[in-house]
């Protein structure tokens, strides 16, 4: 896509960009507001919304109907599922994933290859609407090589330290040391076991596949799992 389209009068677009029809980037939330960076070679699914003041990396993927708002900053190889949304003020490193159904508020720090599984909710607000005068909303800070397990909550201003394994459906409730494993409702902590204490693996927060990509051989059936009892076809 070209910079000078008239829907995208206020992005800036790397060579290489895949772009479907009905997505808005640079967003003018502010008439003062600046344009939306997008790096090289991204990909952006129908319904997305990127506002102004946005810098996106090289290898982006969205996928459908996702937001990001002003003032969020991403390193490359970062990922983000079907209707997620950042709310702005939010940084995220480098091969950060995404899946789909994530909320990240205002005000969250987010490390290096980074894993947040689907349905994650991140808040920023330990009293909403509780204080007056109110507080600067201030989020989570994940560490580099966090895994987040899908239908996980993150409470406001906890720190989950590095290489940190937050199990599926946990309520993180208070810092993390690095190194750590976190289950339940509330989370409890305890030593991360030998064999989760390595690093994300870079061959997945560092890749630029998607599965639907237009530009790679369709598989059609070929996807399935051999050990179902029956084929797509």
């Amino acid at each position: 896509m070209k910079s000078n389209e008239s829907r995208f009068e206020n992005a800036e677009i790397g060579n290489g960009c895949q772009i479907d029809d009905n997505v808005i980037l640079g967003y003018r939330f502010h008439a003062d507001c600046g344009p939306t960076h997008l790096g090289r070679e991204c990909s952006l699914r129908a319904g997305t919304v990127i506002y102004g003041d946005v810098i996106i990396g090289n290898y982006f993927l969205g996928g459908h109907n996702i937001v990001i708002r002003a003032q969020v900053r991403t390193g490359d190889h970062c990922a983000m599922g079907n209707h997620s949304a950042i709310e702005g003020i939010v940084r995220l490193g480098t091969g950060v994933r995404i899946m789909s159904h994530t909320y990240i508020p205002s005000r969250t720090w987010i490390g290096d290859h980074v894993f947040i599984g689907p349905g994650v909710t991140f808040l920023n607000d330990k009293y909403p609407y509780r204080r007056d005068p109110a507080p600067t909303p201030r989020g989570a800070t994940l560490e580099n090589d966090v895994m987040i397990g899908g239908g996980s909550t993150v409470l406001p201003e906890v720190t989950i330290g590095e290489r940190s394994f937050i199990g599926a459906g946990t309520l993180v409730n208070k810092d993390v040391p690095p190194r750590s494993l976190v289950i339940g409702v509330p989370g409890q902590v305890s030593p991360l076991p030998k064999t989760l204490d390595c690093p994300n693996t870079r061959a997945y927060t560092t890749s630029s596949y998607d599965l639907w990509d237009q530009n790679k051989s369709y598989t059609g059936g070929n996807e399935w799992p051999e050990d179902w009892p029956e084929t797509f076809v």
